[in-house]
C-alpha cells in the first residue's frame, strides 16, 4: 500500500504499481497488514511520522537526512530501540555500485592524501525545509566517512544563500580526518547541469567516481617507487567495469535482507545521527565564518 496526501500523484502510483493507496498514513496503517515501512516524506515531518510507524512496530526505513535536529534523530533511534524494530537511513549512495567497487579497491592507492567531491545542480523548487547542505551535503559525509572509516577531526564552511527562500543553497567545505587526509566538498543547487563525482588521490594514483553513471577509473602514478623517493607524474587511465545496479533497488534489497536475516542495518540511526552532527557543524562553520573541532564520539 501507499499514502501521499497529493491525490494525483497517489493516483498514479496506485495505478502503475497496482497497490491501494490512501491520502493519510495512519488509516493506512490500521487497515493493512504492513511489516516495514519506507518514509520520504518532508525532513520537518520524520520524526512525527517515523515515530508512530516505529510505535506500531513497523521496521523503517527512512529517507536521508535522518532528522532535522540531533534532539529528534535521537527520539527517532530511541524509538526503534524500544519497539525492537529496525531501523534504516537511505543514505543511498552507499549502493552505488561504483562506490562499493572503490571502497573495495582503496588499498591499491596506498597511502590516502585527499578527496575531492563535486555534487552540484540545478535548484529542486520541492525542497523547501533544509538547505542545501543537510538535504544533499549528508550523501558525500556519509561516503567519506564509509570510505575512510574515519570521521573529521575539523572542518571550515562558506555558505551562500542565491535562490533558496530560507536556506542556504551552495557550500563549499574543507573537512580533515585523524588519519591526515582532507576531503573538499563542492555543493549547490545552482548549476544547469547535474554532476555527480569523487576523486580519491593517494600514493599510486587518483581514482574517480561519476555516481550518475556508476563508472569508476584508476588513473595511475607510474612516479610511484618503492626504492627510491617518490614523484606524481600523468600515467595511463583504466576504467574497472562494474555490474550496474539500480542503487534505490539495492537499498531497500539491503532493508529487506537485514529484516528477513535479523541482523544490523548497512546503514543505522546512529550512522544517520552522526552525518547529521557533521551538517550541522557545516552550518555552525558557515554562520560564524570560523574553523569548527569535531567531537571525537
Amino acid at each position: 500500500a501507499v499514502a501521499d496526501p497529493n491525490e494525483a500523484f497517489l493516483q498514479k502510483v496506485c495505478k502503475t504499481h497496482h497497490v491501494k493507496g490512501y491520502a493519510d498514513y495512519q488509516e493506512m496503517l490500521e487497515k493493512e497488514d504492513i511489516d516495514a515501512v519506507s518514509i520520504a516524506v518532508p525532513t520537518k515531518f520524520h520524526k512525527e511520522v517515523a515515530n508512530y510507524v516505529l510505535d506500531k512496530k513497523k521496521h523503517v526505513l527512512l529517507e536521508k537526512p535522518i532528522a532535522s535536529t540531533e534532539e529528534e534523530a535521537r527520539e527517532i533511534i530511541a524509538c526503534a530501540e524500544k519497539n525492537k524494530v529496525k531501523l534504516m537511513i537511505g543514505h543511498i549512495e552507499r549502493f552505488n555500485p561504483a562506490i562499493i567497487e572503490l571502497k573495495k579497491r582503496l588499498c591499491e592507492l596506498g597511502e590516502i592524501y585527499k578527496i575531492d567531491v563535486q555534487r552540484i545542480g540545478p535548484f529542486p523548487g520541492r525542497i523547501t525545509d533544509v538547505g542545501v547542505i543537510v538535504d544533499l551535503s549528508v550523501h558525500d559525509i556519509d561516503v567519506i566517512n564509509y570510505l575512510l572509516n574515519h570521521h573529521p577531526t575539523r572542518l571550515y564552511a562558506e555558505a551562500q544563500q542565491k535562490l533558496h527562500p530560507h536556506h542556504e543553497d551552495s557550500v563549499t567545505a574543507l573537512l580533515r580526518y585523524g588519519n591526515e587526509v582532507t576531503a573538499t566538498l563542492t555543493v549547490d543547487y545552482l548549476s544547469p547541469t547535474k554532476i555527480r563525482q569523487i576523486q580519491v588521490f593517494g600514493k599510486k594514483g587518483m581514482f574517480k567516481v561519476n555516481y550518475l553513471d556508476q563508472e569508476l577509473y584508476f588513473y595511475e602514478n607510474p612516479g610511484y617507487s618503492v626504492d627510491s623517493w617518490d614523484t606524481v607524474v600523468e600515467g595511463d587511465m583504466r576504467k574497472i567495469n562494474i555490474p550496474k545496479k539500480e542503487p534505490l533497488a539495492a537499498e531497500i534489497d539491503s532493508f529487506l535482507s537485514c529484516i528477513q536475516g535479523n541482523s544490523e542495518p548497512s546503514v543505522s540511526g546512529d550512522h544517520g545521527l552522526q552525518v547529521l552532527k557533521i551538517a550541522h557543524l557545516l552550518l555552525q562553520s558557515a554562520r560564524e565564518n570560523k574553523i569548527i573541532w569535531c567531537d571525537k564520539k
